[in-house]
């Protein structure tokens, strides 16, 4: 999964990508820890939805069983849900020993406001702390908020 800084630009400037989207995808399978056991796979699965939808991750928390993304697209109508899609039929496909969905029906997606994104920023990089996997949201390596992970260009940043 790539993870790009949260652009920065004068406040004049109009934003390119107006839309934040929270994103909750979710394993059938709540026990399952098949997310992180596959995570290069999965930030392989985002890649291409990334560069098709044109979306940025500002913040990213993979948990066993659980992903959470913060995004911002272009255009809330346009990408969120085939981007999605792609995602999760694209993981489907791949992962090793699977036959059918691993996903749940039970995935959310909310437009929110740039005026809450922060709060959701922090929301979803505290996920793993909720959960009980970490003590802090930076002891997570499966998280935006993990710093310390080395970095390689073939991988992204040290994010999910």
């Amino acid at each position: 999964m790539t993870y790009h800084a949260p652009l920065s630009r004068p406040a004049t400037q109009p934003s390119v990508y107006p839309c934040y989207m929270a994103i909750t995808l979710r394993l059938g399978d709540p026990s399952s820890d098949l997310l992180v056991r596959h995570v290069r796979l999965l930030r392989d699965c985002v890649a291409p939805a990334q560069q098709r939808w044109g979306f940025l991750i500002e913040a990213a928390a993979v948990l066993p069983a659980e992903l959470q993304l913060l995004c911002m697209f272009p255009d809330a109508e346009m990408g969120t849900g085939d981007a999605i899609r792609l995602i999760s039929t694209a993981f489907d496909r791949h992962v090793p020993g699977q036959v059918g969905s691993v996903w749940s029906d039970n995935s959310e997606v909310i437009e929110i406001s740039a005026a809450t994104a922060p709060l959701r920023r922090t929301f979803v990089e505290a996920a793993p702390v909720r959960a009980g996997l970490a003590k802090t949201a930076s002891d997570w390596p499966y998280s935006s908020a993990h710093s310390s992970t080395a970095q390689s260009s073939d991988l992204g940043v040290a994010v999910a």
